[in-house]
């Protein structure tokens, strides 16, 4: 086709001299499509990076989206009053006019979505490995000589399946050392069940407090190191905004029952989340003794 006829074309339907069914169906309908399965094939895959080229992504949804959709309105809305002159029917009108509309939300949602593909995606594998990555080195997990585990740091989301794979690897591991003043309160319970299913003792070698108290809980035997202490405190959120479905108290209460299971005194878990979110009371070892918190002493 020559550039003459594609430009008589082009200014015949502009002009409204094509006639209303042909207008509609193919130089609305028909191209519309082409130009939305165009742009669907077109979205970005592996090797593509549209965010590289911005302005010939732009340049080409402003035509196709834009200059393109207006051509095609204007050549409808004109065949459609040629319609009415020549027939005398509006009804064949008013159809094109509801299919303009619906062609204009499908060109709009278009467009925008072609703007999105000029936006480079943000990778979330290498996110989520960032924040683990962050996570585990607020914490440290060392081997010692014969059998001891040693955790040292804030519990972090993570841990227990961390330490889970060392216990695989290693089944001459018999003791955990920890030493932290708490974190994640459901980490720490992971902690205290994997410690209990593998028949571990835990031994405090200077503070544990707050939710590390519930993971040395899960210990077979349970010691303290000359000098070494545990903390007991209440639970609170660490936020700033309303958590929907977070309730301290009812934390407690299941971090109460782990230490009663472990047969600790009632009076001893009673008192455990006395002390304010913003203080800590640290027991004597003869009291954690008496308790069952302890079992034995550590030399």
């Amino acid at each position: 086709m020559s550039l003459k006829a594609v430009s008589h074309y082009i200014v015949t339907h502009w002009r409204g001299e094509q006639g209303l069914v042909w207008s509609l169906l193919v130089n609305l309908a028909g191209l519309r499509l082409v130009i939305l399965a165009g742009q669907e094939l077109a979205q970005p895959g592996d090797y593509q990076d549209y965010h590289e080229w911005p302005a010939t992504v732009l340049a080409a949804a402003f035509l196709l989206h834009g200059v393109v959709f207006v051509w095609q309105a204007v050549g409808v809305f004109r065949a459609g009053e040629a319609h009415i002159r020549h027939f005398g029917s509006i009804a064949g009108h008013w159809g094109a006019q509801l299919a303009v509309i619906i062609a204009f939300w499908l060109t709009a949602s278009a467009a925008l979505q072609a703007w999105q593909m000029t936006i480079e995606a943000p990778d979330y594998k290498n996110f989520a490995s960032t924040m683990e990555a962050e996570r585990a080195a607020k914490y440290m997990i060392t081997a010692q000589p014969d059998g001891v585990l040693s955790i040292k740091g804030t519990l972090e989301l993570g841990i227990t399946r961390r330490l889970a794979a060392l216990l695989v690897q290693d089944g001459e591991i018999y003791e955990i050392a920890l030493s932290s003043e708490g974190g994640n309160i459901y980490e720490a319970r992971g902690l205290s069940r994997l410690f209990r299913e593998n028949g571990l003792t835990t031994t405090v070698t200077d503070e544990c407090s707050s939710a590390c108290t519930t993971a040395f809980i899960g210990g077979r035997k349970r010691q303290l190191a000359p000098g070494a202490k545990l903390g007991f405190h209440q639970y609170r959120i660490m936020a700033s905004y309303h958590v929907l479905g977070a309730d301290p108290r009812a934390e407690e209460k299941k971090d109460q029952q782990l230490f009663l299971e472990a047969g600790v005194s009632r009076d001893f878990v009673s008192r455990m989340h006395s002390a304010a979110p913003g203080s800590m009371w640290y027991p004597e070892a003869g009291e954690l003794l008496d308790a069952g918190v302890i079992t034995e002493s550590s030399d």
